[in-house]
């Protein structure tokens, strides 16, 4: 069946309501920001009650694969740094909270030429905002960072205010908080019908139906089945598939093992890695975005999907295009010992969705992190939750409004 018109999803597989919660806010979705704006309400002593179709932590949507890079020299432009400043600090509070290291610094290095959008990009946001950087020649990235292979044409861009936040241990240290602080956690519970009202918005979940003052949905991949005009009547939002790899680390001890995370200009593609998370025997790397016009073997990368069926497997040509990747990086086995398959949720202009939509009264509506949206979790709970509570907020979400595209 088609989603409905006005929000309210679909019918596909829903129940007779039998039962009913009133309860003052709702998350739909407890993935990355799901689980820090739970959290974010239930401190502040907010009625609240989290929903996830599995459990929290697990591998079935976008926030899963051990680690995410968080940088604050932003390529994507400098109207994101703010924001990730904001991040670190929210980072280190949940750390602090939950008695959890979650967040481990490593330095990033963005690496391509000169005009590529890694390194221009990240240089034009740093000398924006006055960040610390430097601009290293081939050369120098040779020597100081040497399980890099640089092209004759590289250069590089590297900053210490950057690392990696471990996504599975982040999103339970949240819920696990949230619930301390009085929060409902329904886990294993799938959401069919998200209803705005401005008084009384609801949720169906199977036989329940849970009203509330407010709603937030942070549903992910499934966001555009639940709320199909999140972004706007005539604006859809696309669900991707991505690949990441793990390779075997083949020199002892491992220059992986201490090094930055990384994003790198591969001429048809921008990917990204990570220094070794397990003791130097791995290393993680992944494709973030093809190039445009790319029609190369691995372009199936970004093919759609059905977050229902969830992305389709890795498999040999997976491998094989992750390996040419990863021959950019020395003492690294050909091919990947193990990969994974995961989402991405694009809007239109590949920036975030945060806020209010004016004909979906009482909803709050995160969504389109389009693969760079991890790092901002944190900020981004605190944003929900001021937006559920207040109904604004002093974050800067102004580019990530929902409503720019009408």
């Amino acid at each position: 069946m088609a989603p409905a018109p006005n929000g309210r999803g679909h019918d596909r597989g829903e129940r007779r309501v039998t039962e009913h919660m009133e309860t003052d806010t709702v998350v739909v979705g407890l993935g990355a920001m799901g689980a820090q704006a739970l959290w974010r309400l239930a401190r502040r002593g907010v009625d609240a009650i989290g929903v996830e179709r599995f459990s929290p932590g697990h591998d079935r949507g976008s926030s899963h694969g051990e680690s995410r890079i968080i940088r604050t020299a932003y390529l994507e432009g400098a109207a994101y740094v703010p924001f990730v400043q904001a991040a670190w600090r929210a980072w280190a509070d949940l750390e602090e909270a939950s008695g959890t290291r979650l967040v481990v610094r490593t330095g990033a290095l963005m690496l391509g030429p000169p005009d590529s959008s890694a390194v221009a990009g990240s240089i034009a946001a740093a000398e924006h905002h006055g960040l610390a950087h430097q601009v290293l020649s081939r050369d120098q990235v040779a020597e100081r960072f040497p399980q890099h292979a640089p092209r004759p044409d590289d250069v590089g861009v590297f900053e210490e205010d950057a690392g990696a936040v471990l996504p599975e241990a982040a999103i339970r240290a949240a819920v696990g908080l949230a619930e301390a602080a009085g929060a409902r956690v329904l886990t294993g519970t799938r959401v069919t019908r998200v209803v705005p009202d401005p008084d009384r918005p609801r949720v169906v979940a199977g036989d329940t139906e849970i009203r509330a003052r407010r709603v937030v949905v942070t549903a992910g991949s499934w966001l555009p089945e639940l709320v199909p005009e999140a972004a706007g009547p005539d604006v859809g939002l696309r669900v991707e598939r991505r690949v990441l790899g793990w390779f075997r680390t083949t020199e002892a001890p491992s220059p992986h093992a201490y090094g930055p995370v990384f994003a790198r200009d591969g001429g048809d593609c921008t990917w990204y890695g990570f220094p070794s998370m397990d003791g130097g025997r791995t290393v993680k790397i992944g494709v973030h975005a093809e190039a445009p016009g790319n029609r190369g073997e691995g372009a199936q990368w970004g093919e759609p999907v059905d977050p229902d069926a969830g992305p389709r497997e890795p498999d040999a040509a997976d491998g094989r295009r992750l390996g040419r990747l990863a021959a950019g990086l020395r003492g690294l086995a050909p091919l990947p010992e193990r990969m994974v398959a995961c989402m991405y949720t694009m809007t239109p202009d590949e920036h975030f969705l945060i806020g209010h939509r004016r004909e979906l009264p009482g909803l709050v509506l995160a969504g389109g992190f389009s693969g760079h949206g991890y790092k901002f979790a944190s900020a981004v709970g605190v944003a929900l939750a001021d937006l559920a509570q207040h109904g604004r907020t002093d974050l800067p979400i102004d580019p990530f409004d929902p409503h720019r595209w009408d």
